[in-house]
């Protein structure tokens, strides 16, 4: 008889994991109805602000959002260090660029859009002895012909953390729910 309480105890344990994966806030997305997204061929990625207080959230957030974008087959990416070259070119930027610094980065990169945007929350909350990363991204598409946003999301991703310590396999790391996080903003895109 024990074991008939087995497959159960299993069950719910999957299912406190499932719940413990989910963000619990719906991701909000905005899509220009009139722009074309087939006319993107070749995007830049600009360095996402870090607003976290994890330090590298920003670098590991933008890294794995170029990655990402490559892997999806659907857009090229400008390597970052040609889009740093031409952020530097830039006269007096501070902070984000306005609608005409993003259509002279759009002609110097030979892009039909641009990437930017932050890193709110990269951080490992505590409920009890658990602790569960949680990240959350903000990221906007901007056209380069006018600077204007034609797609943005915010999207948040808790990672396994309860039940990760039920079934013993330990914490997931920042930067798995990180990739998590950032391949849900992609599928946002690319869908």
């Amino acid at each position: 008889m024990p074991y008939q309480r087995l497959p159960i105890a299993l069950l719910l344990a999957v299912s406190v994991a499932a719940l413990a994966c989910t963000s619990g806030l719906e991701p909000t997305r905005f899509v220009n109805p009139r722009f074309d997204f087939a006319f993107v061929e070749k995007v830049a990625v600009l360095p996402l602000e870090n607003l976290s207080n994890d330090q590298q959230a920003g670098v590991r957030a933008t890294r794995l959002l170029i990655t990402e974008l490559l892997a999806s087959g659907a857009v090229d990416v400008v390597e970052p260090g040609e889009v740093r070259a031409a952020l530097e070119r830039l006269p007096g930027r501070r902070g984000n660029p306005s609608s005409e610094e993003i259509v002279q980065l759009g002609q110097r990169l030979g892009v039909q859009a641009i990437l930017l945007g932050s890193v709110t929350q990269s951080e490992n909350l505590r409920s009890g002895t658990v602790s569960i990363p949680v990240v959350t991204l903000d990221v906007h598409m901007l056209e380069t012909e006018t600077g204007a946003a034609v797609w943005a999301t915010t999207h948040s991703q808790k990672g396994a953390g309860l039940s990760a310590k039920l079934l013993g396999t330990g914490a997931e790391p920042i930067a798995e729910t990180t990739r998590r996080c950032v391949q849900a903003v992609v599928a946002s895109l690319v869908q």
